[in-house]
């Protein structure tokens, strides 16, 4: 059986920050040794529906949010007990926990590292106190530092920091000093992203109010120039559109993404793509809990807590595959695999938009391969909505 990865969703939070639209809640700690317990029972449950006796092997683990360092020790082992009995989790797997600087101490990042725990994403943003209070994040960059030595020191070497640019008010001087502010501490990964300002979250209510500027996207380009230079000069290989890592710490799990792998999306609001089906866990908490405790599961991979789901159509697979594998600026697309997968090349199907995308120089063809080019990374989405 191939190899998949599991992404685990925890949904709590100490404080939902001004951008934020993922699904996550501030006041439901109360739930989380239960909310544990149903996420075991999810694993379980959906592990129980291959066919076979033969436990399906998996390589990565994340754990998202939500705040997932907020967990104890005991809610931590519900869950990864349940996956190592359930899953032949890897001897090397890749097991991420997200984390925010401040949540964490060196006993507790000791105790998760000893659970198995080997990276560590740090939810950094910014460097700049004044960005850092509009983003509404409770940490300062003395913290991130902080954590950062305190992951080392637990034995946690494997770490991604993450960053936010085009937020109101920041200039390309102030993006320029997080960038080094974070390259001083040598994380082994960095994702930079550009802020969207999502419906239903505080932002978009300032930014229609005229609290803050709107996003000036001609700054977030020269932005995003710059950190490519920046990081490239120090080592870091730009191998997804928005990821850059050190040699041989590229993210496992995100690359199961990207290559349009296998993955089991688990717990409130997770999505998952496996035998063919999307799916989509319901997103309430207490209804997901509710949701576990019945006893018959639809069928591998969706669980009683699944709100939605859709077997792919053959355009939609190919889409998909396109859309994600592309993002992967070294790797790109294999045109070869591409028609032995679907029957059928590339440019049999999708041919002028190819050579129109090429034209534009936004598209390179070399090596079997269909690749951006750095003009196609900024102008990303832009490809991608002419395959849909």
């Amino acid at each position: 059986m191939n190899s998949l990865s599991l992404y685990l969703h925890i949904p709590f939070c100490r404080h939902r920050c001004a951008y934020c639209d993922f699904n996550t809640y501030t006041s439901l700690a109360d739930l989380q040794t239960v909310y544990a317990e149903s996420l075991a029972a999810e694993i379980r449950q959906v592990a129980a529906q291959e066919a076979g006796s033969e436990r399906r092997p998996a390589h990565t683990l994340f754990f998202g949010g939500g705040t997932p360092s907020l967990m104890t020790m005991g809610q931590l082992e519900t869950i990864l007990t349940a996956v190592r009995t359930h899953f032949a989790l890897s001897e090397n797997a890749e097991i991420t926990m997200e984390a925010n600087p401040g949540t964490v101490d060196l006993a507790y990042l000791t105790a998760v590292h000893n659970l198995g725990v080997n990276r560590i994403s740090f939810g950094v943003q910014s460097a700049i106190p004044g960005e850092l209070a509009l983003l509404e994040r409770e940490h300062d960059f003395a913290a991130a530092v902080t954590a950062v030595q305190l992951a080392r020191q637990a034995g946690i070497t494997n770490l991604n920091m993450d960053l936010i640019y085009g937020v109101p008010g920041q200039t390309l001087d102030s993006w320029a000093e997080s960038v080094q502010a974070v390259l001083s501490l040598q994380p082994a990964h960095l994702s930079l992203y550009c802020l969207t300002i999502e419906p239903g979250t505080p932002m978009k209510r300032w930014l229609e109010n005229g609290r803050i500027p709107p996003p000036d996207p001609d700054l977030a380009a020269d932005q995003y120039a710059l950190a490519c230079e920046q990081l490239g000069a120090h080592g870091y290989d730009h191998y997804e559109i928005s990821n850059w890592a050190l040699p041989g710490y590229a993210c496992e799990h995100n690359l199961t993404y990207w290559r349009n792998g296998e993955y089991l999306g688990l717990g409130a609001g997770a999505h998952g793509h496996a035998g063919g089906i999307r799916y989509e866990v319901v997103k309430q908490p207490r209804v997901y809990i509710r949701r576990m405790e019945q006893p018959e599961a639809p069928g591998y991979p969706l669980s009683t807590a699944v709100s939605a789901h859709h077997t792919l159509a053959g355009p939609e697979q190919m889409t998909d595959t396109i859309i994600t594998q592309l993002r992967l600026l070294n790797e790109g697309l294999d045109l070869a695999a591409f028609a032995e997968k679907f029957g059928q090349s590339l440019l049999e199907v999708y041919g002028r938009t190819v050579e129109q995308l090429v034209e534009w120089e936004l598209l390179a063809v070399a090596d079997g391969r269909l690749r951006l080019t750095p003009k196609g990374w900024f102008l990303s989405n832009q490809v991608f909505y002419r395959f849909l």
